[in-house]
């Protein structure tokens, strides 16, 4: 039996890269979820499963054609690990498909919530929905037992024996057999850097993607203790815990649950990449670290005996207390970046985030106070729910903590953007869209939902108007943001000396990040009604947009003039350019105020009422939107088929 598994690119196919995967802002991520399932699969007996790096050597159609024909395959893994991949896991499946028609295409990852659509839509046979390293071997052995028995069809009920799998039986009804099982802390493995060069096809040159110098990654160059004489100067990432405590209700999820990894096999894994890979720096982008203090606490330790400075992005703000911030940073801990989405309670609680306002002051202050750095940056808007109020509220939060750290927002902001929630398969947001319509129902309709949700980042630019207002509204939010963060930061500053060292370290955060290719796509000009030979210029679609990110919303003479004066200017203006780049621009990105994929058009009428959001009358719960999803689902009185469905596109 030969197996492959495939790693999934999410550019749209056919386009070209706008940029090397050597140029992002962080090293390329290991590909933690393929090592893994072959290292399962070989704990378990079965050879290794050649890996196909896609995502890394981006090659064309006819290169993938060529290999699926030279190594012909009796099963094929396509690893979609987040959902905005499908075009490409349309099209991959099909050229596997034309190579060998007999081969079993398996499709696991965040993606698979929408195993409905994929099923139908693409050629991919079989979805692992859920945690897949135990489904994956399960599945290597129905196909071994298959090709010995020399059957001309599968057996799909005794498929179905297989815990995580979603097919289509012989009447092509949905048939999903729950979410996949979790493996053991003990029995999860760290990236097999052997393995994901075999991966490249001889490309070596593109293993040193998962690697980056410290001075060229933001988060690294603040700290003094950088530049310590003998530290390695490489940077890679680790995750060292899977899964995470919450459920926020726009976040996909693709099991429950929470583990966190061996540590024997940690500090394994710390030797390895000091001696072996000259790294000296640990980028840890966890979805929940620190829930599990004794096993933090144990991992901090690791670090600082391995000569590492460390950085966690993925931090909630009430699992951390003073006492644990200052042995992080005695252990080598450079920065935390928590998951602050909101400065508005109201907003936290339709998150279902589970702290309060005053949980975030907490955190962040404390950090200030003790010198570590507590990137501010992690901020969201356009969940149901959202108004100029409480974005308003999100900005005075921010400011708050410029005031505290004594630099201005611009600093922290220029070149980094506001979030924009986009509605991702898997989450409650998106149960929610489909109840407004907004996704619409059947199979075509949410294709053409995750066909322009393709290659798309969580930016204004991308942004799908479930919350209802007005679009003068939508594309006003982040500089309200920002103006609102610069009027507090003025306010609680007066009278106060800026802090000159933080200054020095944020200039140099911009310095790194202003070279980074990311940063120069945001100033990409586009052509003018380019099809019809009119107007056919290259102009920067943001001509407004840019001049009042960079003189306007951070200028401390305009935070002292009166609201009401400068905010409708600044309102309108954008809303004049956003009309001008619907009519205009050529960018099939741009904000629309219809769902494209349907003709309903958004307006009022869906924004979340009053009633639901009353703070005397309602509880946190109440206000989550799971529990706002769940109340219109049993109104709705779905068909066993239907809550099928909900119980894949909802999460687990």
């Amino acid at each position: 039996m030969k197996s492959v598994i495939c790693s999934v690119p999410v550019e749209n196919p056919g386009s070209k890269l706008t940029m090397k995967r050597s140029e992002g802002p962080i090293p390329m991520m290991p590909k933690v979820a393929i090592t893994s399932l072959n290292n399962w699969a070989e704990r378990n007996g079965f050879p290794t499963c050649k890996f196909y790096d896609i995502d890394m050597l981006y090659p064309s159609d006819s290169e993938i054609e060529e290999f699926f024909k030279k190594n012909i395959t009796d099963i094929v893994g396509l690893s979609a690990v987040v959902s905005t991949s499908y075009l490409q896991v349309k099209r991959l499946s099909k050229i596997i498909k034309k190579a060998n028609e007999k081969t079993l295409i398996v499709c696991g990852g965040y993606l698979t919530a929408a195993a409905n659509t994929i099923l139908r839509k693409t050629d991919v046979d079989v979805c692992v929905v859920g945690d897949g390293e135990k489904t994956w071997v399960s599945i290597l052995q129905y196909v071994k037992d298959h090709l010995e028995q020399k059957k001309n069809s599968y057996d799909l009920n005794k498929l179905l024996e297989i815990k995580g799998i979603a097919i289509l039986d012989e009447n092509k009804k949905l048939k999903f057999s729950g979410y996949g099982q979790k493996l053991q802390g003990c029995d999860m493995a760290f990236p097999s850097f052997e393995y994901l060069r075999s991966g490249l096809q001889g490309h070596a040159e593109e293993f040193k993607n998962y690697f980056k110098p410290f001075n060229e990654h933001d988060s690294f160059v603040m700290d003094d203790r950088s530049y310590e004489k003998g530290r390695r100067p490489m940077v890679t990432n680790i995750f060292t815990t899977k899964g995470c405590v919450a459920r926020c209700t726009f976040c996909q999820r693709g099991s429950k649950g929470y583990v966190v990894y061996d540590l024997d096999k940690l500090e394994a894994y710390l030797k390895v990449l000091k001696e072996d890979y000259n790294v000296g720096f640990i980028y840890i982008p966890d979805e929940n670290f620190g829930s599990n203090k004794k096993f933090t606490y144990q991992v901090a330790e690791l670090m600082n005996k391995y000569g590492m400075l460390w950085s966690a992005i993925g931090i909630r703000v009430n699992s951390v207390n003073k006492e644990d911030l200052i042995f992080y940073q005695k252990n080598g801990c450079s920065l935390l970046q928590f998951g602050i989405e909101s400065g508005s309670q109201k907003m936290l609680d339709v998150m279902e985030k589970k702290y309060t306002v005053q949980d975030l002051k907490n955190a962040i202050f404390s950090c200030y106070d003790i010198g570590l750095n507590a990137l501010p940056t992690g901020w969201m808007v356009g969940m149901p729910g959202e108004t100029e109020k409480t974005v308003m509220e999100s900005g005075k939060l921010m400011g708050e903590f410029c005031a505290r750290l004594k630099i201005p927002p611009g600093l922290i902001f220029r070149h980094n953007d506001i979030m924009y929630t986009i509605p991702l398969v898997g989450t409650p947001l998106y149960e929610y869209g489909k109840q407004l319509g907004l996704i619409g129902q059947t199979v075509d309709e949410e294709e053409k939902y995750l066909e322009s949700t393709s290659n798309v980042g969580a930016y204004k630019r991308n942004y799908i108007n479930f919350n209802g207002a007005p679009m003068s509204e939508v594309i006003f939010w982040d500089m309200l943001f920002h103006l609102e963060s610069t009027r507090t930061y003025v306010k609680l500053m007066k009278g106060k000396k800026e802090n000159e060292d933080w200054k020095q370290k944020y200039i140099s955060r911009l310095n790194i990040q202003s070279v980074n290719p990311m940063v120069k796509k945001k100033q990409k000009k586009v052509k003018i009604m380019g099809a019809s030979g009119e107007l056919s210029v290259d102009i920067n679609q943001n001509f407004i947009t840019n001049p009042i990110k960079n003189y306007i919303v951070f200028n401390k003479f305009f935070a002292r003039l009166p609201r009401f004066l400068l905010y409708p200017v600044v309102k309108y203006a954008l809303y004049i350019e956003y009309l001008i780049q619907k009519k205009f621009f050529k960018n099939k990105y741009n904000l629309q105020s219809i769902a494209t994929h349907t003709n309903k058009k958004v307006n009022s009428k869906i924004r979340i009422i009053k009633e639901e959001m009353d703070a005397i009358k309602t509880s946190s719960k109440d206000k989550s939107l799971r529990t706002i999803v769940a109340k219109k689902a049993k109104m709705l009185q779905q068909t066993q088929e239907e809550s099928l469905l909900r119980s894949l596109t909802s999460g687990p």
